[in-house]
């Protein structure tokens, strides 16, 4: 019985998601969950073995859990000496950084015999940017061949020397607050129009900044390592249990 009425219970909140226009009145879930808890407790059912073995159920359930995260953590160093060993270790590769850009892109794909035309294209759009009659956004949205336009809306996202061609690199770099737009310029076949976004000097990342980050996962680690240290030796016990029967 008590079964059967979780299941109406479950299927009616799943069926009935959760609307209210006032944040402060309950919502639509709650009332239908309220009112099949007042149903099952006119019929008794909250005192059904069956619901007292659903709950001792649970309750074995979370407090294994926090056994184990108890565990997990029993014994936990201080791991500011390792940290500041891992630091080191990754300061050229990892927190020195080099100067990122953030550019906006308008990319036209040049087909043979259209170079020109295309080019010229590019550069009137320029123009009405820099007049102040187009937004460059806009522009982008309109004209770009760029793959993924619609999530992206040419936004290049952070990119270091490197991660696009040279060319491309050289003139996201020169662009800054005062300088916003490239000129139009070709690589390989497709021609470019640049519009500043952002840029972030070349800095080192100090420990104290990081310390945070690589302390945790050397305690994410930790945690890993003694939980599948506990859980072994569980399993082990039963095996063992289990071979004495």
């Amino acid at each position: 019985m008590l079964r059967k009425f979780t299941a109406i219970a479950l299927l009616c909140l799943c069926a009935f998601p959760a609307v209210a226009a006032d944040p402060a009145a309950p919502s639509e879930a709650a009332f239908i969950r309220d009112a099949l808890v007042k149903q099952g407790l006119e019929q008794g059912l909250d005192k059904s073995p069956e619901l007292e073995k659903l709950v001792t159920e649970y309750r074995n359930d979370q407090l294994a859990r926090l056994a184990l995260e108890a565990s997990r953590d029993k014994g936990m160093p201080d791991f500011t000496a390792r940290a500041e060993e891992i630091y080191q270790a990754r300061l050229d590769t990892q927190y020195t950084l080099p100067l990122r850009l953030r550019v906006r892109v308008l990319e036209m794909n040049l087909p043979t015999g259209k170079e020109t035309e295309i080019q010229d294209k590019l550069k009137a759009i320029r123009a009405e940017v820099v007049a102040g009659k187009v937004d460059f956004k806009a522009a982008v949205i309109a004209n770009s061949n760029a793959t993924e336009l619609s999530l992206t809306q040419g936004d290049s996202q952070w990119f270091k020397k490197g991660d696009k061609p040279d060319l491309f690199f050289e003139k996201a770099e020169q662009l800054s607050v005062d300088k916003p737009l490239s000129e139009v310029f070709i690589h390989q076949k497709t021609v470019y129009l640049l519009s500043f976004i952002d840029r972030k000097e070349p800095e080192i990342r100090q420990f104290d900044a990081v310390k945070p980050e690589i302390i945790a996962e050397l305690q994410k680690e930790y945690r890993e390592d003694h939980e599948k240290m506990v859980l072994d030796a569980l399993r082990e016990a039963f095996t063992a249990q289990k071979s004495a029967m």
